[in-house]
């Protein structure tokens, strides 16, 4: 198992609580969306408008509508980045970094 279902939960809730709020995107999923020609524009800061959970295997997901209100783009909570500010960033970054490391972890086997 990924995550830590009692850790997830509450992170999600207070996510879900606290949307619409900002973040940033990571260069390499700004990179991985372009390379996709997709006819959204990808700007590197973006407004998360809902959160939901893909299950262990997927983790929390960002939902973010781009201000022409076409294509939504659905991120993991692991490529983007929260203000530090936000009252929830401490916890994110835990989330992240244990996800990356289990991640990592199970590509080794």
């Amino acid at each position: 198992m990924l995550d830590k279902p009692e850790k997830t939960y509450r992170l999600l809730a207070a996510l879900r609580a606290a949307a619409p709020f900002e973040v940033e995107l990571t260069p390499s999923v700004i990179g991985h969306v372009r390379a996709q020609q997709v006819a959204v524009v990808v700007k590197p800061r973006q407004i998360v408008t809902e959160i939901s959970y893909a299950g262990d295997e997927g983790g929390i997901v960002c939902h973010m509508a781009p201000e022409e209100g076409r294509d939504a783009l659905i991120v993991s909570l692991t490529h983007v980045r929260a203000n530090r500010s936000l009252p929830f960033a401490a916890a994110v970054f835990d989330y992240q970094k244990h996800r990356v490391k289990k991640l990592k972890k199970q590509n080794r086997t």
